[in-house]
Order: structure tokens, then sequence, then C-alpha cells
């Protein structure tokens, strides 16, 4: 039975208000991913400890950032969107809740990890959303906005802490944001979200072993520790062999053997090493090669992340025009021709154009068109799960990129142009790629 003007409008905007929430809890994650940094002396002056402790409030953020994407894009078609939805945001306020009154510095942990849980929640529930709920004409715009808005978090996060620290005390970071979940949680309950559900016993011994693969994986990168990766490699076998007998498995092993979903998924790990390592690595390159200050080098970055921020949006609109596959390999030469000019600029002025241009083809990348990749590569049932994965190659690419680079950079005699060089050859190994990818016509 058609809609009438009046049940379509009334759809229209009941969907833009409940977009507007989970991009509200894409916010608030992606500005806890800075906002600690400024707080970092004052909490190492707290809790008394090693600097190198303190680097765990924001390691222990990226691991259970990572672990919790799979699972709660699967748990979320399970459940329900909006009830795992609102479990995260409940878990990020009391998360936030914990860190900012914890008495000891390992309760500290514990709620930066009660905080990640709700962010690596929120990137895959938010496009599977998008993806059912919104139109052709205006789905690539709306996944565009998840870039967008998690680009704005992460450049405010270290402003806005650092203004907080200025005026007031370091909990504060935390406080602030239980009136927000507290607002979201009502304004969230007041909608409804139709979804069909599966119904299908839960992969617990999947979700166990997976979880155990991402945190010795990602903690072997992060310690460079051989029996780490041991565990992982163990455990991945352990998973596969589980994973087949499963009846709803938690990790669908046809994403792996399936060239379209496995080609994907390398993109979107490609695409996080190459982010990661050009906005880790852009200030300690402004700073040593252009003698500027670390105030400076460190907004250096901001043309870089407001590139990307636009092109999120442009991305969408690329994808709609073009199509997501041809978006995707814009991106990725944009990308590889800001790479290559890297080392080549001049002055301070030009690095920080060099810098936009890359920018700008990574948030093609990271926006619209890898997510509309995936979601016509797999069936309606299973876009929650598949763009959680999508997420999580992304970060597990964030973790490699700027080890694999600070290695380079340490043991290279080339020092930052090995750095650029690696990266350009990731984008163009991501050109052969994306080519190698079949068009998909589901959306």
């Amino acid at each position: 039975m058609e809609l009438s003007l009046k049940q379509k409008q009334v759809r229209r905007i009941s969907g833009s208000f409940v977009l507007s929430l989970f991009l509200a809890g894409i916010f608030m994650g992606a500005l806890d991913h800075g906002i600690v940094g400024p707080a970092l002396s004052s909490i190492i002056a707290a809790y008394m400890i090693d600097e190198s402790w303190a680097v765990w409030s924001f390691t222990i953020y990226t691991l259970l950032f990572g672990v919790s994407i799979p699972l709660m894009g699967k748990l979320s078609d399970r459940f329900g969107r909006k009830r795992i939805f609102m479990i995260g945001i409940f878990l990020f306020g009391a998360g936030s809740l914990l860190a900012a009154f914890s008495p000891a510095f390992w309760m500290f942990l514990a709620g930066r990890a009660i905080q990640a849980i709700e962010t690596g929640g929120i990137f895959p529930i938010t496009a599977p959303y998008i993806a059912v709920t919104f139109s052709e004409e205006t789905r690539a715009k709306a996944l565009g906005w998840i870039g967008v808005v998690f680009g704005l978090g992460t450049i405010l996060g270290p402003g806005l802490g650092g203004l907080i620290i200025e005026h007031t005390s370091w909990k504060w970071i935390f406080l602030i944001n239980v009136p927000i979940s507290a607002l979201i949680l009502l304004l969230m309950s007041r909608v409804s979200i139709p979804q069909p559900i599966v119904e299908k016993p839960i992969d617990y011994k999947g979700i166990v072993t997976l979880t155990t693969v991402i945190l010795t994986g990602l903690l072997s990168i992060t310690l460079k520790n051989g029996l780490l990766l041991l565990a992982a490699v163990i455990a991945a076998v352990l998973l596969v062999m589980f994973e087949r007998r499963a009846q709803d498995p938690i990790v669908n092993l046809s994403y792996f053997t399936k060239r379209n979903t496995l080609f994907i998924l390398l993109l979107s790990l490609t695409s996080g090493f190459i982010m990661a390592s050009a906005i880790n690595l852009l200030p300690f390159f402004l700073e040593t090669k252009f003698e500027v200050s670390k105030g400076a080098a460190a907004a250096g970055t901001i043309p870089l992340a407001a590139a990307s921020m636009i092109a999120s949006l442009t991305g969408g609109q690329l994808a709609v025009k073009r199509g997501p596959k041809q978006a995707v390999l814009i991106g990725f030469i944009i990308t590889a021709a800001g790479t290559l000019l890297f080392t080549a600029a001049s002055n301070f002025i030009i690095a920080l154009a060099v810098n936009a241009v890359t920018g700008f083809g990574i948030g093609i990348i990271i926006g619209a068109p890898l997510n509309m990749l995936m979601i016509q590569a797999v069936e309606k049932a299973e876009t929650g799960a598949a763009v959680g994965f999508l997420s999580l190659f992304r970060s597990i690419g964030s973790t490699l990129g700027p080890a694999a680079a600070g290695m380079l950079l340490v043991n290279s005699g080339e020092g930052i142009a090995a750095v650029s060089l690696l990266l350009t050859i990731v984008s163009l190994i991501s050109i052969s790629v994306v080519l190698g990818t079949h068009t998909m016509k589901r959306v």
C-alpha cells in the first residue's frame, strides 16, 4: 500500500530525528578519543602513576573500541538497534561517572573501557539504520554525515579538553558526558525504530573467541609482543572451527571467502592505516622540517581533518552520481597524490595544503562509499554485523599504521620520506584492490 505525502513527511522527520540521536552518540565517542590528552598530566598527578601507565588511558579505549565494534553490530541485528544503542549510551554515561570518581587508577581504566564499548557500538548501528530507513536519493548524504560528525568530534576533542582543564577540574572532562547521555536516552526512549529481529541462538563461543582474537592481536601490535601475536593466531584458528558449526555465527566466514566482501574489508583496513599514519606523524613532520612550535605543529592537523569532514559529504554525492566503487577509487587516487607529495612541500603553508589534499582523499574513502559497498554486498539482516567488521578492520588499520610508520621512521635512514613512500604504496595497492571488486546492484 502506497504511503500518503503526509505519512512520508512524518517518516522522514522521524528518521532524521533518530539519526540525529545516533550522530550525537558518535560525536560523544569521537570527542572522547582526544579530549583526555590535555588532562593526562593532571591524571598522572591525581593517581601518582608513571607516564608509561598513563598511556593506557588511550590504549584501553582503543582496544575495547575494537572489540565492541563487531559484537555490538551483531547484537543490534539480534536484539534491535534501539535497545543496543540505549544500552551503549547508558554504559557511556556510567563509564564516564566511574572515570571521574575512581579512587584508583585501575578503576579509572575500567571506566574508560566501559566508555569505549559505547563508541564501538554506534558505528555498526548508525550505517545500517540509514541503509534501511533513508531513500536511495538521501542515503549517501546521510551516510556522509557520519564522517562529518566523527571528524568534528575528533578536531574539537583536544581543544575542549584544554578549555575544561584550564577553568575547572579534569573530572569534568568525563562528568560533562553524564547529562548529555541522560538526554539522549530520554529522547530515544520516545521513538520507535521498526526492525526485523534475528531469532537464533547467541554464539557465546564465537563472542569469547573473537574478543580474544581482537584483544591479543591489537595488544601484540601495541606492545610489539610475539607471544601475544601467536595467541591471536591460535585463537583465530579456534574461531574458524567454532564459527563453522555455529547456527548464527558472530563472524560470517563468507565475508572472507567471497572476493567482494574480503576486498572491501581490506580497503577499510588500508584506509585506517593511511589515515592514522598521516594524522599521528604529521605534527612530527611539521615540527622537524619547518622548525615550528609544538602548538603550531599540532594545529597543522586541522586542515587535514577539516578537508576530511568536507569530503565525507562530497563522497556521498560522488557515490550517488558515479557509484560507490568509483567514489572509493577517486578517494584513493587523491590520497596517493597527497602522500606522494608529502615531503615535497617547500614551506609550512604548502605542507598544510598538501595534507588537506590527503585528508580530502581519506574523507571520501571512510565516508559513505565504503559503507555503501559493504551494505550492497550483504543481506539486509546482516548489515549491522557487516558494517561492524568494516569498522573493525579500519580500527585494526589505525593500529597497524602508526606502528609500521613509527618503526620505519626509526630504522630507516630516509626518515619521513620512507613513511611517505609507504603510504603512497599502500594507496596504490588499494587502487588495484578497488579495481578487483565487482559493482553490486542491490542498495
